[in-house]
Formats: C-alpha cells, sequence, structure tokens
C-alpha cells in the first residue's frame, strides 16, 4: 500500500512538467490576447519585475484585468503589465519526467531486488 502511495505522488510531481510558461509575442496586449485567446490562467508581469498568477482573466471596465488569485478577486491595470505569459504544452519537459520517472523506478527495483531475499545475485 505504501508503494502505491509513493508511486502516485511521484506521477503527480512529473504531471506539472508537461507544462511551461510561455511568453507571448511581444507586441500583443493583454487586452487583444484575453479577448482573442480566452487563456483559463495568465501569469503577469508588472512594471515593478512582480508575478501574478490570474485565473479565470476577464478585461473589466477600462484597461483592466480581473480574474482570480488565491481565491479572492484580483484586478490588475493594463498600464502595469508589462508581459503575459500563458501555459503551454512541453514536449521536452514530458519527455524528460517520463526518463526520470523511469529512472527512478528502475533504480528502486534494483536497490528492492539487491537488498531483498531471494535476490538473483544469491
Amino acid at each position: 500500500m505504501l508503494r502505491r502511495s509513493i508511486a502516485c505522488a511521484l506521477l503527480l510531481c512529473y504531471l506539472a512538467a508537461c507544462t511551461s510558461w510561455h511568453v507571448d509575442l511581444e507586441g500583443v496586449s493583454p487586452l487583444q490576447l484575453i479577448t482573442t485567446e480566452h487563456p483559463r490562467v495568465v501569469r503577469l508581469t508588472r512594471t515593478d519585475g512582480s508575478h501574478i498568477e490570474i485565473d479565470d482573466p476577464q478585461i473589466a471596465a477600462g484597461d483592466t484585468l480581473t480574474g482570480i488569485h488565491n481565491t479572492l478577486l484580483s484586478r490588475v491595470a493594463v498600464s502595469d503589465v508589462t508581459e503575459v505569459a500563458t501555459p503551454r504544452f512541453s514536449a521536452a519537459k514530458t519527455l524528460g519526467g517520463f526518463v526520470g520517472l523511469g529512472v527512478v523506478v528502475v533504480g528502486i527495483a534494483v536497490i528492492a531486488c539487491l537488498s531483498g531475499p531471494g535476490c538473483a545475485s544469491e
């Protein structure tokens, strides 16, 4: 039962490796991006260099982005945004995750075989 829990925990850690933040093309305003692509989540970089992730971003009256940040409604002025990023699928990270997971599983199996009774080397 413990092995199954550990395997599930490791698998959940690797799922995040399948995506990465993709900075959208410069010259595309946050207003254009949100109205054309309707992303589920965006990461905004502010003029002070800080980042904020907004779920369900929408355009409010004027030039304000609204959305959910840490379960609270948040607003960010478009003039305070220098960069907009959206999560995208990353084939390289996914492949690396599966290869890494495979190495961990094989390593655990080898250690279990060498330290347990009935090992092939005995």
